[in-house]
């Protein structure tokens, strides 16, 4: 049943409305990642569980709100946002409830799973909710507006999470992001108002749902996550390895096949025949593939390199997420008055150049470098990542929003997983060249200065990488045809 605002559903004002009770779930859902990592070697401590087992609650849950986000984003469009979004909230609080009070490690993955499937639908839907709110003439400012909640959210989770476990414990992390979930459910069903033609849309459309799509989809993402997981612990040239991506490969171009023919697909193919949407796409993953290095290298080099504390490493890379709250609004408010492509090209631009400060860092550098790149890369990335998704969604329109959004999702997550697996591959390789193995756990190991410097090196090639990833990234922007004239068209 329907309980929005009435009175305010007719007026100007409700829109905000609807970027506070979005933004809500939102913030809970990014925030719940960030929290959590803080604390895995504690879960990992109280079960008695190895390294090598505790990596799959993140592993588990990364795959489950990838492997579900783009269905997340056609059922929403079939049945109303509205409704599925609550219902992704109610889910993602009892799951969280069953983590809290599980047993046993086996519970605790099951209950990080089952988040992963209410995550799906919150970042599949969050940003085409805000979209949708707002006229065509300010939808980078609603894009803007998203990626401050993330911002947020990526900032405040591990200052939540480490404060709520060091008074209480790691439990009560849980129980907290259970409470605000369910408060955000409660938001949202006073607040939102369901599209009444997007519901009888969905009503007579249920049946129709691409079931075949969403198997397939789900079955290849599968497969190439598993397949980058295991390629660094069996090795790349492994027989195992190239089995899994060929199959892979074989279930992707039977899910193309399947899209081209289905009547209602999940993911209608037509969208790829925009120039803007198809090199946005590209620029999309290239640019957080490239970006993901920082957020995996980054930390070991502070902490085993210079021999930082966590905390003293966290503010060296606080400067990124800050920066990103700080320039969304901003970058989608530009975006909005003289088109996507001159700020999408100048973030990128901004980006390849905090990849070379990172490529040109040593053990004789001064920290703050690492600082000043940090936020020349959050500024950057904010800069690119709001009249990017503008322009997508604008080439889609407000009809398949929710698909749009979901794919924006699972690009930047696919790109996450790549971009963390190739510079480890990196880095392994070219230690290896060294003569040392890539292993900066053991802290006797890390006095060996060789180690150290061979890590630098290492992770220096790996960042030179990126920054070919940024260069082509920056090219396809610059030329794609989205300007003021054809964004407002779309």
């Amino acid at each position: 049943m329907n309980f929005p605002l009435l009175s305010l559903a007719s007026k100007p004002a409700y829109r905000w409305w609807i970027y506070g009770a979005v933004s809500t779930g939102t913030f809970i859902s990014v925030l719940e990642q960030s929290a959590t990592s803080i604390v895995i070697p504690r879960i990992a401590e109280d079960f008695g569980t190895d390294i090598p087992t505790v990596q799959w609650l993140a592993i588990g849950y990364m795959l489950c709100v990838s492997a579900l986000m783009m269905p997340a984003g056609a059922i929403a469009d079939m049945l109303g946002r509205r409704r599925v979004w609550i219902w992704g909230l109610v889910l993602f609080a009892a799951a969280s409830l069953i983590t809290s009070f599980s047993t046993n490690f086996g519970m605790v993955l099951s209950g990080k799973i089952l988040m992963g499937v209410g995550a799906s639908v919150a970042q599949a839907n969050g940003m085409a909710m805000i979209a949708r709110a707002f006229p065509d003439s300010e939808r980078g400012r609603a894009a803007g507006l998203h990626m401050t909640v993330v911002g947020i959210g990526a900032v405040g989770g591990p200052v939540v999470g480490g404060g709520i476990d060091s008074l209480l414990d790691w439990r009560a992390i849980f129980v907290f992001i259970a409470a605000f979930s369910l408060l955000s459910a409660l938001i949202a069903t006073i607040v939102l108002q369901e599209d009444e033609r997007e519901s009888s849309r969905g009503r007579r459309s249920l049946g129709q749902l691409d079931w075949g799509g969403t198997v397939l989809s789900a079955s290849f993402l599968l497969l190439v996550m598993v397949a980058i997981t295991f390629a660094n612990d069996l090795g790349w040239r492994s027989p195992v390895i190239y089995g899994g991506f060929f199959l892979s490969a074989l279930v992707f171009a039977a899910f193309l096949l399947w899209e081209k023919r289905c009547p209602a697909p999940m993911l209608p193919l037509s969208l790829f025949s925009s120039v803007p949407f198809s090199l946005g796409a590209i620029a999309r993953f290239l640019c957080f593939c490239a970006s993901s290095a920082t957020f995996f290298l980054m930390p070991f080099f502070l902490v085993s390199g210079l021999r930082m504390t966590t905390a003293e490493a966290a503010l060296y890379l606080l400067p990124a997420a800050v920066a990103m709250s700080v320039f969304g609004p901003i970058s989608g408010k530009i975006a909005d008055r003289i088109g996507t492509r001159i700020p999408s090209t100048l973030g990128m631009v901004l980006a390849i150049v905090s990849m070379y400060l990172y490529s040109t860092i040593t053990l004789d550098s001064s920290p703050i470098i690492v600082a000043v790149a940090s936020a020349i890369s959050g500024t950057g990335m904010s800069i690119f990542m709001a009249p990017n998704a503008s322009v997508m969604l604008g080439t889609a329109g407000r009809e398949r929003y929710g698909i749009v959004s979901a794919f924006l999702n699972l690009t930047r997550n696919g790109a996450h997983v790549v971009g963390i697996a190739v510079p480890t591959a990196v880095v392994v390789l070219v230690m290896g060249t060294m003569g040392y193995d890539a292993d900066l756990s053991d802290t006797e190991k890390l006095k060996d200065i060789g180690l150290r410097v061979a890590y630098v090196s290492a992770m220096t090639k790996a960042f030179q990488i990126s920054i070919g990833l940024m260069i082509v990234a920056t090219i396809l922007v610059a030329i794609s045809p989205t300007d003021k004239s054809l964004s407002r068209q779309l």
